[in-house]
């Protein structure tokens, strides 16, 4: 589904910190990926109306930095997209499966989705715990449904067996959403839906919603990020898209990775062998997207 690409500026600054050395495995890029509905441009203005959001990736111990060894800091845009998928092709040895994920806390989320407080260890000394946290609220429980954080109408079924896309959530609160994109501030199906929004929604899960997005364009390259609300799709009929791009940008830079998304990225690992990289490194986002538009590059930061 990708077009043509052409160049990304790479003389700007992004509000990002300094890259720490890493084996090179490749040139500079020179583009970044195209969306259907946003060309990437050098010429690209950034919005003087929107501020610069840093970003603050986690402190990584010596195993997850040692994962992305092979990723080099030069590489930016569809480059380093490229690189990631090829990453998560060679360490993903594995699937859960959306079945065999289940809907009790003694299922398969007990390793991802924990109650900190429940904490047990199985023979291999893997933390799991026996009460599950409900994504978008923080509440705990037992039993639930299991929401496609990617919506199966926009093409979700392709990424659902893989247990870093569908998250636990209570039943009364998995309905809320539908298949919209995320639109920050709003709460309705065809404006786009944000869970701070919902009474029951924490305001740090836009973060968490956001680098799981980015997270399926690695885990399927049919998938692809929109500048839009909205999007006409269906289950017979998917669109293989998501937005809203420069909300999830945004949220990705402005809510730090919470300790839950680092447990369950160490509890994915184990299950299939790979890690969501945007919940180590947050800074990738910038550094592929960055320069979709000038909403995006002013968000990074980018000149």
């Amino acid at each position: 589904m990708f077009l043509p690409l052409v160049s990304l500026l790479l003389s700007g600054c992004m509000l990002m910190p300094k890259p720490k050395d890493k084996t090179s495995t490749s040139n500079p890029s020179t583009s970044s990926p195209n969306s259907p509905d946003t060309g990437d441009s050098s010429d690209i203005t950034p919005d003087p109306s929107v501020d610069p959001v840093p970003v603050d990736p986690p402190d990584l111990p010596d195993d997850v930095e040692a994962y992305y060894s092979g990723i080099s800091d030069d590489l930016m845009g569809t480059d380093l997209l490229i690189a990631l998928q090829n990453l998560n092709k060679e360490k993903r040895t594995s699937l859960v499966g959306y079945d065999d994920m289940g809907t009790s806390s003694s299922d398969m989320f007990k390793y991802t989705d924990y109650d900190p407080s429940t904490v047990r260890y199985d023979e291999n000394n893997q933390p799991y715990g026996t009460r599950i946290v409900s994504f978008y609220s923080g509440n705990t429980m037992t039993s639930f449904n299991r929401e496609h954080v990617w919506p199966k109408s926009h093409g979700g079924h392709t990424v659902d067996d893989d247990i870093h896309m569908p998250r636990p959530t209570i039943p009364a609160e998995n309905g809320s959403r539908g298949n919209s994109f995320y639109v920050e501030g709003m709460k309705d199906g065809k404006n786009g839906w944000d869970p701070a929004e919902e009474d029951f929604g924490e305001e740090s899960y836009r973060g968490d919603s956001a680098r799981i997005i980015f997270y399926c364009v690695v885990a399927n390259p049919k998938l692809d990020l929109v500048e839009l609300e909205y999007h006409e799709t269906s289950n017979a009929n998917p669109d293989y898209l998501m937005g809203k791009l420069s909300d999830m940008i945004k949220w990705n830079n402005k809510y730090a990775v919470q300790d839950r998304e680092l447990r369950r990225n160490s509890g994915a690992q184990y299950l299939q062998g790979n890690r969501n990289p945007f919940i180590d490194h947050p800074e990738y986002a910038c550094r592929i997207w960055g320069s979709k538009n000038s909403t995006t590059k002013a968000i990074c930061g980018m000149q």
